[in-house]
């Protein structure tokens, strides 16, 4: 009975052991998880094969048992891992791309008032008649520059124009 009290307390400990070694060895999570379970797998199978007569059998279906799980587990949490990192990223470039929702003030003491810009009518003369022609009828609110009427979005911020007053 000391015998199997002893291999019991090594096959206790020994998932500590191995797993604390292996937590800034440089292994990766597949490794880490397969070595942790082989050790668990081999402790859950000496107690299964101790108390059927065959401790060895036991432990070593239960090693291999073990590796097999906690090989297919870590790799699991590394995927999910590198999962959280691509969406953590895709998020972060999408909020930088985002358009600013602000318009930026001026440094100073004086205060600043956009002055919207009526559409200008221009008249050009042609020898036989004069044609009116619309110049800028559409403005970015941020920046205040103008555009023509057929521009939807500023060409140089992608934020949506406005239509003049």
């Amino acid at each position: 009975m000391k015998l199997f009290t002893k291999k019991l307390a090594v096959l206790l400990i020994l998932p500590l052991v191995l797993s604390g070694c292996a937590t800034e060895s440089g292994l990766s999570e597949r490794e880490t998880g397969g070595l942790a379970g082989a050790a668990l797998g081999a402790g859950i199978g000496a107690l299964a094969g101790a108390a059927t007569g065959h401790a060895g059998v036991g432990t070593a279906i239960g090693a291999g048992a073990g590796l097999l799980t906690g090989a297919v587990a870590g790799e699991m949490a590394r995927r999910q891992k590198e999962q959280t990192k691509k969406e953590l990223r895709q998020e972060m470039m999408q909020q930088q791309y985002q358009p600013q929702q602000y318009a930026p003030q001026p440094v100073g003491t004086q205060t600043y008032a956009p002055v919207a810009q009526q559409p200008v009518a221009v008249q050009v003369a042609t020898p036989t008649t004069a044609v009116k022609q619309e110049m800028n009828s559409k403005y970015n609110p941020r920046t205040g520059q103008t555009f023509p009427s057929n521009y939807t979005y500023d060409p140089n911020t992608g934020e949506e124009l406005k239509l003049l007053q």
